[in-house]
């Protein structure tokens, strides 16, 4: 049994896959307000629900999905086929929201590689850029941003992950 996956380390993957992940998720107030609050994020636009009635002349009638929200969901959906093997976060870049997201809204995410590049000078990962689209329940584009992390290396990890997952199922630290 592993404790990853193993087709996602960075020889895995190659410049123009996409890579439509199957998890989704829906988004709920009580979240919303809990994480805007939490960061210290005043805008009522997120948390009250009297203050939307006047709030941008009224366009919206329930606060906002907090931008924050929007975006490490949409990394997370990501995760579970792109980022197991993640060795560092390198960055976040061209981050778009164009569609508000409400409680409510279900996102799904999709993935495109667009570049690897394989470092001498890190022999046991990869960097990889990849653009992130997240999508609600309409099919609206709701998120497009690119990410860029490095990812092991199968030649140089896969044997300690085995090792790692084998003493892991019978409870060894």
């Amino acid at each position: 049994m592993s404790v990853t996956s193993e087709n996602n380390y960075f020889e895995d993957f190659v410049v123009g896959m996409e890579i439509p992940h199957r998890r989704g998720r829906t988004l709920l107030q009580d979240e919303n307000a809990r994480w805007s609050l939490q960061t210290m994020n005043t805008a009522q636009s997120h948390w009250n629900y009297e203050s939307m009635k006047t709030y941008l002349d009224g366009r919206f009638q329930t606060p906002i999905v907090n931008a924050a929200i929007v975006i490490a969901l949409a990394v997370g959906l990501t995760s579970g086929d792109i980022s197991e093997n993640i060795f560092a976060e390198v960055g976040l870049d061209k981050i778009r929201i164009s569609t508000p997201v409400f409680a409510g809204d279900t996102l799904t995410a999709i993935s495109t590689i667009l570049e690897t590049i394989d470092a001498a000078a890190i022999s046991h990962s990869g960097q990889m850029r990849y653009r992130i689209e997240a999508q609600n329940q309409r099919a609206e584009k709701v998120l497009t941003m690119e990410r860029v992390v490095l990812i092991k290396r199968r030649s140089h990890w896969a044997e300690r992950d085995q090792q790692f997952s084998a003493a892991s199922s019978h409870g060894e630290k």
